[in-house]
């Protein structure tokens, strides 16, 4: 004649409808990294991107500015000029310039339609030869002291173009930063949980049951 197991044996079965299992709750599963390094590694790139840009410019505009070479602001000067190039003459104010190509045809200085100014010095007049070959420049300034610089020219457009490249380089760095940051604080975060995960595994099976 056999007899039901008694409540306190550990042949009784679980009561039904219970919820839970009978040796209790799996162990959590340690996570990968990779969600959180995929958001660290894209807010550096852009960071990374973003210092790139700045020393492109910061080089382009250091060019720009050693192209321009001093001339005499009382005299004429020989220049070389390139028909593919479009020069500049700057001044601190008082001077006037005229062109003239090998042959002694003038070349027009227009006036230009904007302000620009670049290392302190007032764009006064545009030349856009219609030849390459050699060229004399000859200004005339009204007070003594006063400077001409001849080169390349870096009108209005060139600064509005410098502009844009800092605002673009300001806006990667606000979204580079963050990203980086959000991926740390995600990193270190994942990585507290997989370790509170290991050590729950490594106290025995991940089903949890005393003893085994």
């Amino acid at each position: 004649m056999s007899y039901p197991p008694s409540a306190g044996s550990p042949y009784a079965a679980a009561p039904h409808g219970s919820g839970q299992a009978p040796y209790g709750a799996a162990a959590p599963q340690p996570k990968g990294r990779k969600g959180p390094l995929i958001l660290l590694l894209s807010g550096v790139a852009v960071c990374v991107a973003a210092v790139v840009l700045i020393v492109v410019f910061v080089a382009s505009g250091a060019r720009a500015i050693g192209d321009l070479q001093p001339i005499d602001a009382n005299g004429t000067a020989a220049v070389q000029l390139e028909s593919t190039a479009v020069y500049g003459l700057y001044g601190n104010g008082g001077s006037q310039c005229t062109v003239t190509d090998a042959d002694g045809r003038e070349v027009e200085v227009t006036i230009p339609t904007s302000n620009v100014e670049v290392n302190d010095r007032r764009l006064f007049g545009v030349v856009a030869p219609n030849a390459s070959g050699d060229y004399t420049i000859t200004c005339s300034t009204s007070f003594a002291g006063g400077d001409v610089f001849f080169g390349p020219l870096v009108d209005a457009q060139d600064i509005g173009r410098m502009v844009l490249g800092v605002l673009v380089v300001i806006g990667m760095f606000m979204v580079g930063i963050p990203l980086a940051i959000g991926g740390i604080i995600w990193m270190v975060v994942r990585n507290s949980r997989n370790k509170r995960a290991q050590q729950a595994w490594s106290g025995g099976y991940p089903t949890g049951r005393p003893g085994f």
